[in-house]
């Protein structure tokens, strides 16, 4: 059933939103300036770090470079950035959220680092001590923004994680007490308006943070421990989903969610504390999830909203999960389904749209697919990831820049873009990409699955359904997409409507395309070459881009199948139906091939 926005949704947001602002506005400063004398805690355990940062961003940071995404502010290797403005509201937003001292804490956990430069460790601590004093004294009583509740969960999910490396030096000192006093300040506000923290990972690490508290501080801490664990088992419930999926559908969020449940777990062992057993049942279904969208060198498939990840840091939580997984080729809750053969992978999006409210990242992509080699990815979709420009979000939740077909230029569904209803809702998606259907066929010379949706049906009559097929060596991929008038339902046109079937290519990929306009050479690095070929067409090589990775878009290239669909079609006829194939090549015949473009 497609989901629409309606007034309902609009006016309940802002009943909502009102409540938040009048509690912002009043409440949260006067809380601030009365919480009375807090006395300084002590740590009685501290988890054992999960060392998941980057060092070389670390190292830039001791230089005075603070560079989160597409900004940079240099504030030289003795200043701060709190005294400067921030280039904008997204980077200041980070900034404040400390995820960065993962970063510096990574220099004092590498190996590398330590033994060729043993000072750097006392330097990334003394760095991050200064920068967080520094902090609290400008704006640890009260600030509506450095306060604000997500950045809240993310900060405080910071400090207490990355205590043990860098913020626990110079017990005794004035200052070090200054922290700890600070800290439990932020956690008494993150308990009193937990309620107001956004949905999905914002609250999951608040809840977290308080368990952490809980399980780390000496005392009782004004029940952090028992209060945490009963919120966090309620968005454990909500978030993962049975398969071990996240409830967004989306494998970076995946991904953040066994962090979380890591670093709270470790916590609660250190102390010595019988956690809550849907945590770790959580972590037993979400490590083998993680390793489902992982490719062949530990980079993740990029679908809503996420990018293709660290590796360092998704092979250091599945060691730390410590699960033993078996490969599995669907995820039957998080509708995500795998082709895998001698390290070729096609990951296939067969699911609907997130439910709301976790649907701010959702990209309106049904049927769209991946393909990734031992040497790299090969197809892909245009991708995202947080260190990209802000100003591309949107575009890139397309489904143009998708891996898939679009009918008549239009989305498969449509997101908000601006106005009252967004500043309300988010951007959330108004109108979604449902009616996903999806069946996996099992044969003796290779796997079939067929799957379908109807986010085109109101408009113009017509469904999408595509097979994939791979063999069991993985070296020959075949595809057939078709859109058709459903068995029962009536034409709404009997006129040709345009459609383009879509392969973006991934940036180290290079392309020929063959003078007949129905095949193209693929070469990837190391010369690995497949053909590609269709038997529609004409066949066209267009321009594209690439955010998955990096902090900036790269420059690549797509092919485009182009084609006019008859509105009362069913789907079996040359003008509705596309078949195509990627056959990987041998050496010889990728050497006699033509020279590639770029």
């Amino acid at each position: 059933m497609v989901r629409r926005i309606g007034i309902g949704d609009i006016a309940a947001a802002g009943l909502r939103k009102s409540w938040r602002r009048l509690a912002v506005d009043f409440g949260a400063p006067m809380r601030a300036m009365n919480s009375g004398a807090i006395r300084v805690p002590d740590f009685a355990s501290l988890p054992s770090p999960l060392d998941i940062g980057d060092a070389t961003q670390g190292l830039q940071i001791l230089d005075g470079q603070f560079i989160l995404g597409s900004q940079n502010l240099d504030i030289g290797a003795d200043g701060d950035p709190w005294s400067v403005p921030a280039p904008s509201e997204i980077y200041a937003a980070r900034l404040h959220s400390f995820d960065w001292l993962n970063d510096l804490s990574a220099i004092g956990l590498s190996k590398k680092y330590a033994r060729k430069h043993p000072r750097l460790a006392d330097r990334s601590g003394e760095r991050a001590r200064y920068l967080v004093d520094r902090w609290i004294a400008i704006y640890g009583k009260w600030n509506p923004f450095a306060w604000r509740d997500d950045i809240l969960a993310n900060r405080v999910y910071a400090w207490l994680t990355n205590w043990q490396v860098l913020l626990g030096e110079d017990k005794g000192n004035t200052d070090e007490a200054a922290r700890r006093v600070s800290l439990v300040r932020q956690l008494k506000r993150l308990r009193k308006t937990y309620r107001r923290t956004p949905d999905g990972l914002f609250r999951m690490k608040a809840a977290a943070s308080m368990v952490i508290a809980g399980a780390c501080l000496s005392g009782k801490q004004e029940g952090f421990l028992d209060r945490g664990l009963d919120l966090l088992d309620d968005e454990i419930d909500k978030q993962i989903l049975a398969d071990g999926g996240h409830i967004s559908r989306s494998p970076e969020q995946a991904l953040d969610a066994l962090e979380i449940l890591l670093q709270t777990e470790a916590a609660l062992d250190a102390r010595g504390i019988a956690g809550s057993k849907e945590i770790r049942r959580a972590i037993d279904r979400m490590a083998p999830m993680v390793t489902f969208f992982s490719t062949e060198d530990d980079h993740q498939f990029s679908f809503h909203g996420g990018g293709r990840g660290n590796p360092h840091r998704t092979k250091k939580l599945l060691s730390r999960a410590k699960i033993k997984t078996k490969a599995f080729g669907y995820a039957p809750h998080t509708r995500f389904q795998k082709l895998e053969r001698s390290g070729i992978t096609v990951m296939l999006d067969a699911g609907n749209t997130a439910p709301r409210p976790f649907d701010l990242e959702a990209h309106l992509s049904p049927l769209a697919f991946e393909m990734s080699t031992p040497t790299g990815p090969l197809f892909v979709n245009c991708g995202w990831n947080a260190d990209q420009p802000e100003h591309w979000r949107q575009s890139m939740r397309s489904t143009a820049a998708h891996t898939t077909l679009i009918l008549d230029d239009q989305d498969a569904g449509r997101i908000v873009e601006s106005g009252l209803t967004a500043k309300l809702l988010g951007l959330a998606v108004a109108q979604s990409a449902d009616g996903v259907n999806c069946a996996r066929n099992e044969q003796e010379t290779g796997t079939w699955l067929e799957a379908s949706h109807n986010s085109y049906l109101k408009a113009y009559g017509l469904s999408h359904l595509r097979r994939l097929y791979m063999d069991l060596t993985g070296t020959d991929v075949r595809g057939e997409d078709q859109l058709y008038v459903p068995l029962g339902a009536e034409p709404l046109r009997r006129d040709q409507i345009p459609f383009a079937i879509r392969f973006h290519l991934h940036p180290d990929v290079k392309v020929t395309l063959a003078q007949d306009q129905h095949s193209a050479l693929l070469i990837q690095p190391g010369g690995k070459g497949w053909r590609f070929r269709a038997d529609g067409g004409p066949l066209k090589l267009e321009k594209s881009v690439y955010l998955a990775d990096g902090s900036r878009p790269r420059r690549t290239e797509q092919l485009v199948i182009h084609g006019k669909a008859y509105g009362d079609g069913d789907g079996q006829a040359r003008s509705n139906r596309v078949r195509w194939t990627i056959k990987r090549m041998s050496n010889v015949e990728t050497a006699s091939g033509a020279k590639p473009n770029g």
